[in-house]
């Protein structure tokens, strides 16, 4: 595709410029033209392959150096850090080695091919091995080791080989004690404006926000922004979207609304070097995906992504609440689709999966600064142990990956953004999808076998400190097919199916609907629980969905939900549960 638009520009451009010079044999030039562009063109493209082929291999490469990485048996660790009044209090132990010293890596680093350390400090071992070690968290050109890991490391000639692992900063003292997130109940909502009296009309308690961070912050000053400060780097918000936000926020403090933010980065395509576009977004995110990584691979790109997360969490977690709350943050969209989401080029599970949790982490020790009880949450589509595409991965294999690196590195509190969409997410009759089976085998997890992601999230080695990953599904809903009532019963059916299903799991704390009325943008589907704000006629006229919706969780419920129980081919809601074994 790439050749082709080149020939097609390169040879209106070539043709223009020879216009004058070709009066003589015009067909002559004309051929030579395209001939000498076809040429161009052939070597732009084997080069750019050679270049793809390039980072290819280096990625193939990285990727074999973590996975002996995570696999390795090190003789030394870090066994905790700490950060308070500005220092940072590391304590490890390694068996006697003269060799041995403490390395700051830092996120931009890579830990499996470390030539330089920013930092190297000596280790002084007591007799059982044991060492502690403070430091300043800023160092004097401003840079915030908050966002370092930490390595037992010994020099070697190409280099520092690890004799331990990364350990991040494990505990913070907050700000505040912000008091932990208690919604009325489950129920939430995603699309609807805040102001809309639907919002309290249907009851909601939570809400996801989409924040795009390139519409927030920029590098240049300029009419309409303010500066901000990070790591000694001026940066600058702007005031009117900031604005825009402060509002939504404040209406969702003010009706007690548990917020789950949603970060989003546009990619850097054609934006100038030294915008904040270009340094935050991974180099290597390619079209047509509209969302990228963040760039982990250079100081810059870290901070710069830093910058804006800092600004948020700051913003959005004071102890007097003048800007509302965010409480938990949803790192990215679908990265099981990574390949589209989150695009961060042609990337291996292990690699793509690192970068990934580097933003968690990221948002974890930023946030916890000033919310004790801040934490991330990965985006996982429906699809457990399927590919979308083959350049997808699949939601089992990215959540043992990041356990890997949770217990290698140090553990932090991550839950799960899930999206448990029917198989077909055209039919809502989601109790017949075939291939969602009541096993850690299962192909998708979709509302009619959640208890799989339930039991997943219980295990033991899921757990965090004993106690199992909190579960939010934040981006699902039903398909009408058409506004005929065959279909608008079976959207309503499905929707009350959906919701007698989460009710028993208590490791779900939001069912956020995706969406509150039908987009024409979303490729034919016909989610909402209200109609096309422009349907002829009705616009945003109610389905029966939205008052099966409202009585989510009420004493209605019984009435309003009576009708899907024919539907879904039952007597009584609890023949819907699933009590058996998970295998």
């Amino acid at each position: 595709m790439g050749f082709r638009f080149f020939v097609f520009n390169g040879s209106n451009i070539l043709l223009m410029n020879m216009s004058q010079t070709s009066l003589r044999r015009p067909a002559f030039f004309r051929v030579f033209g395209l001939f000498l562009l076809l040429c161009v063109g052939t070597a732009t493209s084997i080069a750019a392959d050679a270049l793809h082929d390039e980072h290819l291999k280096e990625d193939r490469a990285h990727a074999d150096r973590l996975t002996a990485y995570l696999g390795e048996k090190f003789p030394g660790g870090i066994s905790s850090i700490s950060l308070d009044a500005g220092r940072i209090h590391l304590q490890g132990n390694m068996p006697a080695n003269p060799a041995a010293e403490l390395a700051e890596v830092p996120m931009w680093e890579d830990v499996t091919a470390l030539k330089s350390p920013v930092t190297l400090l000596p280790i002084h071992t007591d007799a059982a091995g044991r060492f502690a070690v403070d430091v300043d968290r800023v160092t004097a050109d401003g840079r915030d080791r908050l966002l370092s890991a930490w390595a037992v490391v010994r020099k070697v000639a190409d280099g520092y080989e690890p004799l331990s692992a990364l350990h991040y900063i494990d505990s913070e003292k907050p700000r505040a004690d912000l008091p932990a997130a208690k919604p009325r109940s489950i129920k939430g909502m995603g699309g609807c404006p805040f102001d809309h009296p639907d919002m309290e009309a249907l009851g909601i308690s939570s809400v996801t926000l989409n924040i795009v961070l390139n519409d927030i912050i920029v590098s240049q000053p300029g009419r309409g922004v303010t500066p901000y400060t990070y790591a000694g780097r001026q940066w600058y918000v702007r005031d009117g979207v900031v604005a825009r936000l402060d509002r939504d926020m404040k209406i969702a403090a003010e009706h007690q609304w548990m917020v789950s933010a949603i970060i989003l980065l546009r990619p850097a395509r054609n934006n100038p070097a030294g915008s904040w576009t270009r340094e935050a977004a991974h180099p290597d995110a390619q079209p047509p995906a509209p969302y990228a990584m963040p760039n982990f691979t250079s100081r810059a790109g870290a901070e710069a992504y830093a910058a804006a997360m800092n600004f948020l969490a700051e913003r959005y977690s004071r102890p007097d609440g003048q800007f509302g709350r965010i409480h938990d943050w949803i790192m990215h969209n679908e990265i099981s689709a990574g390949f589209y989401w989150t695009n961060a080029g042609d990337k291996t599970l292990v690699t793509y999966l690192e970068m990934y949790q580097k933003s968690m982490r990221t948002i974890y020790l930023l946030a916890r600064q000033y919310d004790p009880h801040a934490k991330p949450l990965i985006s996982l589509d429906h699809c457990w142990t399927v590919k979308s595409d083959p350049r997808a991965y699949t939601d089992r294999d990215l959540l043992e990956k990041l356990l890997e690196f949770s217990r290698v590195e140090g553990d932090f509190e991550w839950g799960i953004a899930f999206h448990p969409y029917a198989q077909d997410l055209f039919n809502p009759r989601t109790w017949e999808d075939h291939d969602a089976t009541f096993s850690f085998n299962t192909k998708f997890i979709t509302f009619k076998n959640l208890e799989v992601l339930d039991a997943w999230a219980r295990q033991p080695m899921a757990c965090y400190h004993g106690q199992p990953r909190e579960i939010q599904l934040s981006e699902q809903g039903l398909n009408s097919r058409d506004y005929s009532e065959k279909a608008l019963t079976e959207q309503a059916a499905g929707l009350a199916y959906a919701w007698k299903k989460i009710e028993p799991l208590k490791t779900i704390t939001a069912f956020q609907y995706h969406n509150w009325c039908d987009a024409r943008e979303e490729g034919g589907l016909r989610l909402g629980i209200r109609k096309f704000g422009n349907e002829s006629g009705d616009p945003l006229g109610k389905k029966p969905a939205w008052d099966v919706f409202k009585a989510m969780g009420t004493e209605d419920w019984k009435k309003a939900s009576a009708f899907a129980k024919l539907i879904v081919g039952i007597k009584d809601w609890n023949e819907v549960h699933y009590s058996g074994k998970i295998e």
